[in-house]
């Protein structure tokens, strides 16, 4: 079982965790050049941290003068991570120097806040560490001082004004693990309700695609590739019944989205009262867009009048082609989004199409190639079979757009 370190209540969805340390006046005070920061010792300071046995880790420190009179403003906190005690040149700052001279010597944690505090995955620390260090699963130390800053500054669009680094340096004792690094998943929201799946509210990974539907990665969007933030959304009818979205977390309900109290709006939750399910009024077509980045909710009516259809299919070469039913997300009514669970076994590729009961006529594929690999794309008729790699995965299709996403079922 994992060892979690933390102080306080433990927050999950890392996308944008916090809210502001005070909320804003309506006055715009006059900034100044801050000159104290002060990381404070963490509880755990004389501990040695299996990085890959712990979960969460958390942080605190003061709160920066940014103004005269110590007014309240919105300031961003990221944490720095470095194995040498240098912070002169970040992970990204090398990335993008394509001369290659710069040599990083820290790196910053995926996630900034707005509050005084922070809690991390450890297994985001540990990435950090690799990066910067550049171990290979041969030569990481079996232990490894951490030398932690945080930085705060103002953002003006994406300038950072007043920066501040905190004045000391906290130095953790950890046991580091090798991870390969990669791009981060796109981060994942899922729709439960009423009249979402089966309807059973069930917050068990088991009843993914059975009573919580993921949103849909959109189609050509870029996500963050450190964080995995960006746009995710939902295209279908909906019926006045309520619901709610909620983070990979599934049980996470003091951070999901909410309802604001009004018809056809959904609040970011961060902890806060649970003011009750949302709910679109009139029923009808909607799309519902969440940013992952920054925690916020947007649903649209649509102004649209697709083709109605009793049921889509699956098919491909994991049942020899033929027609598969697909599950609809809406327990009763119109439903246009669809879903199945399929297990591909290690090392091999299956290769999918989506299509109407009993006729090739009507039929949705995607890729420049058969057996191409994508995990979502916007699929047009008689398009090349989709490829779909080793693993688990619940896939998700649209008979409005043809959009189609393939997520990493949870396990």
């Amino acid at each position: 079982m994992k060892n979690t370190l933390l102080l306080g209540t433990m927050l999950v969805s890392m996308a944008s965790l916090f809210t502001a340390c005070e909320d804003d006046r309506d006055s715009n005070p006059t900034l100044i050049q801050p000159t104290d920061l002060v990381l404070n010792t963490p509880a755990y300071i004389n501990e040695t941290i299996n990085l890959e046995n712990s979960s969460y880790l958390k942080l605190t420190w003061s709160q920066p003068k940014f103004t005269a009179d110590n007014a309240p403003v919105n300031a961003t906190y990221e944490i720095q991570v470095s194995p040498t005690n240098s912070f002169t040149v970040s992970a990204a700052e090398a990335d993008a120097d394509e001369s290659g001279a710069l040599v990083a010597d820290y790196d910053v944690l995926p996630n900034t806040v707005t509050t005084c505090h922070a809690i991390f995955e450890a297994k985001d620390l540990d990435k950090a560490l690799i990066k910067v260090a550049k171990w290979t699963n041969k030569d990481v130390p079996a232990e490894q001082t951490a030398y932690i800053r945080v930085q705060g500054y103002i953002l003006e669009g994406t300038k950072k004004v007043n920066s501040i680094a905190s004045n000391n340096v906290v130095e953790l004792k950890v046991n580091p693990y090798y991870i390969e690094l990669k791009d981060a998943d796109p981060i994942m929201w899922y729709l439960l309700g009423n009249n979402i799946g089966d309807g059973g509210w069930s917050t068990d990974n088991a009843n993914i695609g059975i009573s919580t539907m993921p949103m849909f990665l959109k189609p050509g969007f870029t996500y963050d590739k450190v964080t995995g933030g960006g746009e995710i959304e939902f295209l279908n009818y909906f019926t006045m019944d309520g619901f709610k979205i909620n983070p990979s977390n599934l049980n996470d309900w003091d951070h999901g989205f909410m309802s604001s109290g009004s018809a056809n709006e959904a609040i970011y939750r961060d902890a806060n009262g649970d003011k009750g399910n949302i709910w679109v009024d009139p029923a009808g077509y909607y799309r519902i867009t969440v940013n992952t980045s920054n925690n916020t909710c947007k649903i649209e009516k649509m102004d649209i009048t697709p083709k109605v259809y009793d049921m889509i299919c699956i098919t491909g070469s994991f049942c020899g082609w033929t027609d598969v039913n697909m599950t609809p997300a809406n327990k009763v009514g119109e439903n246009h989004v669809w879903t199945y669970t399929l297990t591909v076994p290690a090392g091999a590729t299956e290769q999918i199409k989506f299509k109407i009961v009993g006729s090739w006529d009507t039929n949705w594929g995607y890729g420049s190639a058969d057996g191409e690999v994508n995990n979502c794309g916007e699929g047009s008729q008689g398009g090349p079979n989709i490829g779909v790699p080793e693993g688990t995965w619940v896939i998700m299709f649209n008979d409005i757009n043809g959009n189609f996403s393939i997520i990493k079922k949870q396990q």
